[in-house]
Order: C-alpha cells, then structure tokens, then sequence
C-alpha cells in the first residue's frame, strides 16, 4: 500500500475511465446516421446500444475477481486494446452484424478498463485521500460521455460516423501508449499477477457474502437505468420528434451529462462532510421521482422539460460521487476493492443493457407506423426511482451496523 499519493499516476487512472466512456458517448449522437445507413428500427437501435454491455451483464464480478489474478495494469492494457480494437473494427463495418461484433468488443475492453483502473487508482493513493480520489473517479463515466457527444457532430458532419468510430480509437490507443509509459508508477502489485490459492480467492470473494455491496450494485443499476433511458434517446428524441439539427440535439444532450459532473463532486463532498452514503442514495432517488415527474407532465413547454432534464441529471449525480467510495468501506483489502467494483459494474452493466431495449419496446405503439409514445417511459423511471429510495434507506441501516461494529472492535469488548 502507497504511503503517499502520486497524483500524477491516480489522474491516469482516472483518464483511463474517461477514454473508455468516449465509446459510449460517441453513439447516441450516431445513432440517426446509422440508423439510415443500416436501416435499423428502434428496437435494432436498442440492442446496438444494449449489446455494449452484454458481458458486463453477466460477468462483472467475475472480472474483478480475476483482476488481482491477472494484475490491474496488465488488465486495463487489454481492455483498452479491445475498446481500439473495436472501434477500428466498426469503423470498416459493412453490415449490422459486424457493427454488433464490434460493439461487443468495446463493450468487453470497457468492462476490463473500469474494473481494473480503480484498483491502480487505490495503489496510486495514501488512504487518507482515497474517499475523495474515488469520487472524482465518480465522474469518469459523465465526462467521457459528455466529450464524446461534443466530438461526434463535428466529425460527422465532416466526414461521417466512422471518423468518429476511427477518431476515438485513436485516443484510446494513445492512452493505451501512455498507460505503457507510467507502468512503473502503479508498483509491481499492479503488472504482476498474484498467484491464485483457495485462501486468496475466498479473500477476494469476501464482498460477495456481504449485503452492502449487492444494496449499492442495485441502487446502481436502477441510476443507471434511469440516467440511459434519457441521455440514450434524447438525440433521437430531439432530431426526430422536434426536427432539431443533430448539432443541436447532440449540444443540449451533451450539455444534461455534463450536469451530470459537477453532482458527482457534489456527492463526494457531501460524504466527507459527513453525510451518510445511505441519505445522499435517498436523495437521488427523490431528485429521479421530482423531474422525471416534470419531464412528462403533460401541457409543459420544452424548456421547462429541457431544465428538469438537466436538473436530474445533476441532482442523480450524487449517487455515483458517494457510492464509488464504498470499497473503503465494504473492501477489507485492495484484492477486494476490484471485487466491489466488479459488484458496482454489474449493477452497471445490467442497467445500461435493460434500460435502451425495455425504453424501445415501451415507447412502441401497438402500430409500428404510428408516432412513439416517449410517455410511456414515466412509469419505468418513477419505479427505478423507487427503487433506489428504498435501496438508500437498505443502505442507510447497514452502513449504521458496520460503523456499530467497527467502535465495538475497536473498544476490544
């Protein structure tokens, strides 16, 4: 364990999870030109962006339970190879079947990279900063998708989508050089793999006994849930609903993630200040109740919508910023921090992959031919934000038992 942080090394960290967020920002603002050029429905639509996270649905845990195995660096290094893998390889697709393969290789490099950086981010970190070095890690995801919504218009209107496809795996092949460069940064416990044991696999595995990490993972994967049904569809919401440039639609879209950034220092600082992780995931969920019960209010105008837009996405924000600190308290060794984090991503995973496809199947009318019923999506984020109050309340009560515990330990009673 670092006795001093090396900051320098704890921003690669996090710059390596705002790379890999660049591959999911660039396809929401993408997703009218593919969906001319391969003749995709909504509900194609919905798996191309679902289909990202299909690993990450199913073996998050697993990936961070291998993380310490294969080494954190080593693991970042491949995923960062596959996301510029994959975004080469769906720059040169023909076909939907290729751009599914290679969204699916993204997806896999993206699962591996956000698994693995936080534990380079604990090794990069004195204990005493890593509750705010975590939050700040909170916003890989916002402003990685925010700098890619920005970036893609631009470069689809000069030359269309696949020079954003090849101009993002550029980037990430650059980080990937970098990562190279600053291997020694991260000590020796990051490039070289432990040795597996039965002793050392029930240690990693701890977290997976416990019910705090499952409580966070499922306050999660509902904020996820809620935040991609509306940052996913609201470009083709504006460009095809209110004929907006996709210039435009891609700014204002970009504009809500990006609110989505400064709620996720707010959440960190709101921790530090002693609020609890458990109140902070209950306000969230009050903030998803409020606007997303504005949002669809019928008689509105749109810019009253467009604010309560920008107002969610800052207001959920917090529950990132507060609960990806949650390994210094549920992880009681930094094998086990790649483990909670693995648990966080499956949330994740789960979340981004529901959310685009049951959005796509509820905003269909009973005729194909007739408008969208983005109404219809009220209902599923009113009970995701339900959700995450009781999840909050969930979580609330069993942090207040491990505090009890540990001032019982410490009293040698």
């Amino acid at each position: 364990m670092t006795e001093a942080t090396r900051w320098p090394a704890a921003a690669l960290a996090v710059l390596l999870g705002v790379v890999a967020a660049l591959s999911i920002g660039k396809l929401p603002p993408a997703l009218p030109a593919l969906r001319a050029e391969f003749g995709l429905s909504l509900a194609e639509s919905g798996r191309l962006v679902s289909v990202f996270n299909t690993l990450g649905m199913v073996a998050s845990i697993f990936m961070g339970l291998l993380t310490p195995r294969i080494g954190a660096w080593r693991l970042c290094m491949l995923g960062l190879s596959l996301l510029a893998g994959g975004g080469l390889l769906g720059a040169l697709a023909t076909g939907q079947v290729g751009l599914l393969a290679a969204r699916f290789a993204e997806g896999t490099g993206f699962l591996a990279v956000v698994v693995a950086a936080p534990a380079l981010l604990s090794l990069a970190t004195a204990p005493a900063d890593r509750a705010h070095a975590f939050s700040l890690w909170g916003s890989y995801m916002p402003t990685g998708t925010a700098l890619g919504m920005l970036l893609a218009p631009l470069l689809i209107a000069t030359a269309g989508w696949r020079l954003l496809w090849a101009a993002v795996a550029v980037c990430t092949l650059l980080a990937t050089a970098l990562l190279f460069v600053r291997r020694a940064d991260y000590g020796s416990s990051a490039t070289v793999p432990v040795r597996a044991s039965a002793t050392s696999w029930r240690a990693a595995a701890g977290p997976l006994k416990a019910a705090g990490p499952w409580c966070i993972a499922l306050c999660f994967a509902c904020y996820v849930f809620n935040y991609y049904a509306i940052m996913v569809w609201l470009p083709t919401f504006m460009v095809g609903e209110r004929q907006m440039a996709l210039s435009t639609a891609s700014l204002l879209t970009a504009l809500v993630v990006a609110a989505n950034i400064p709620g996720n220092w707010l959440g960190g600082l709101l921790l530090q200040r002693g609020v609890s992780r458990g109140a902070i995931v209950c306000a969230a969920g009050a903030v998803t109740l409020f606007t997303c019960a504005v949002i669809f209010a019928p008689g509105l105008s749109d810019l009253t919508r467009y604010g309560a837009c920008v107002l969610f996405s800052f207001g959920v924000g917090v529950l990132p910023g507060s609960v990806m600190s949650a390994s210094q308290t549920h992880a009681q060794s930094p094998a086990q921090v790649a483990t909670v984090q693995g648990m966080i991503m499956q949330g994740s995973n789960l979340g981004q992959f529901v959310s685009p496809l049951l959005v796509a199947v509820v905003v269909v009318t009973q005729s194909p031919a007739a408008p969208l019923d983005w109404g219809r999506m009220l209902g599923l984020l009113m009970a995701s934000g339900g959700l995450i109050v009781a999840g909050g309340l969930w979580l609330r009560a069993i942090e207040r038992r491990h505090s009890a515990d540990q001032r019982f330990s410490a009293s040698g009673r």
